[in-house]
């Protein structure tokens, strides 16, 4: 009885630092302590944490597992969810993302490309005229907004309209069934807010369809698809906030990696066509999601452990990430890696759908920092990172420069 309380008292300390402030900077030591600990029995049995790769991957990529949190003994009180696809299972999620995957096709990235390099060019060239700049209001977070904007047809102008209340909605990816966090009462107000600006933005469209992904899918369902009204809100507000969050935190994490490590920077300057490697080993070595939540529906066992149906599973992306089991030196961070199998976009049925597209915007993005910004240098103390837990990523971050290369 002895081992077994104190064993419990151990795995939600540990888990409580992983969700303390103190941690955001670096959580990667706590990553490495649960991935020892892996799998980590906690809440009485009602919770069970996976931090390794191959453990991880059976969770992602077993059709039984389920993302409803209301499925679990911990969330059996949870409120009810709007029809987002984060939370949606099979029949339902298939058929959302089926529709919504039309404007992630191959064809579609390859055509965004030309797009996406001219914007990179633009923020580059806007950081000429400057000594210093601040990596993620002018470089990190432009692009996937006037992306995002572009392939839901909002206009770029009425982006500071709902970006604050988009940040805070980030923070109901933190669950508050597994540490109980204030700020998530907040973070409905938010999903509310955004719902309001979709609902007007709507209406306009209706009256005015063009060929960008809202107007596709107010057409799907007008012409008597099964796309409810809620799911149709639900889906654009998935899309405005992973649709830029996930992606500058991808370019202000890779952005902060080359910093630091000044020789991968000047590996990917002198060979652009690494920019999908490094984007992939960014995602790797620092994570934009840090973790997903599972839902058990059978007996099943990881790793020997013994899991009963209405277990919820933490599924910690960024510590299989850094499994040395799967990555040999796992906390070093190698641009020509090639690490295209690491578990930041999810796997199985949950595979992020945006995942090709927010890979182009991190390889563009990367190369140009990397071969046109002349020696870089990091301000001390300016690294300011969100509260997230789980979306975590850094608010602000200055850099000085000695110019832009030209093109």
């Amino acid at each position: 009885m002895t081992t077994t309380v104190a064993s419990q008292h151990d795995a939600e300390s540990t888990l409580a630092e992983l969700f303390a402030p103190d941690t955001r900077p670096d959580p990667y030591p706590v990553h490495r302590a649960l991935r020892t600990k892996s799998p980590l029995v906690t809440k009485g049995g009602d919770l069970v944490i996976i931090a390794n790769y191959a453990d991880c991957q059976q969770v992602l990529r077993d059709p039984s597992v389920r993302n409803d949190p209301k499925l679990s003994r911990l969330g059996k009180d949870h409120p009810e969810r709007p029809e987002s696809l984060l939370f949606l299972d099979p029949p339902a999620h298939t058929r959302i993302r089926r529709l919504v995957s039309k404007a992630f096709t191959p064809r579609v990235i390859r055509a965004s490309q030309p797009q996406i390099h001219s914007i990179v060019d633009d923020l580059i060239e806007k950081i000429a005229s400057k000594s210093e700049f601040d990596v993620i209001s002018e470089f990190a977070l432009p692009l996937p907004v006037r992306i995002m904007c572009a392939l839901l047809g909002i206009p770029v102008e009425e982006f500071g309209d709902f970006e604050p209340a988009a940040r805070r909605l980030g923070r109901v990816l933190d669950f508050n069934l597994v540490v109980h966090n204030d700020d998530l009462d907040d973070a409905e107000g938010a999903r509310n807010e955004l719902m309001n600006y979709l609902v007007n933005l709507i209406a306009r469209r209706r009256g005015n369809l063009g060929d960008d992904l809202l107007s596709r899918l107010i057409e799907v369902e007008e012409e008597g698809e099964v796309l409810s009204e809620g799911e149709l809100l639900a889906t654009c507000v998935l899309l405005m906030v992973a649709g830029h969050e996930t992606t500058a935190n991808l370019i202000a994490n890779g952005v902060l990696a080359l910093l630091q490590h000044p020789q991968q920077r000047e590996i990917l300057a002198a060979d652009p066509e690494l920019g999908i490697s490094a984007a992939d080993e960014v995602l790797r070595y620092d994570a934009p999601i840090q973790f997903v939540m599972r839902i058990a529906t059978r007996d099943m066992e990881v790793s020997g452990t013994a899991i009963t149906p209405g277990t919820a599973m933490l599924v910690l992306l960024a510590a299989a990430n850094r499994d040395p089991e799967r990555y040999p030196d796992a906390d070093r961070f190698d641009v020509a890696r090639g690490a295209a199998d690491h578990l930041a976009f999810s796997a199985g049925a949950h595979f992020c759908l945006a995942a090709a597209l927010g890979r182009a915007e991190g390889a563009a993005a990367l190369s140009a920092f990397a071969g046109r910004v002349i020696d870089p240098v990091l301000v001390p103390g300016s690294v300011l990172y969100r509260p997230n837990v789980n979306l975590r990523g850094i608010q602000e971050m200055t850099v000085t420069h000695g110019g832009v290369r030209l093109r």
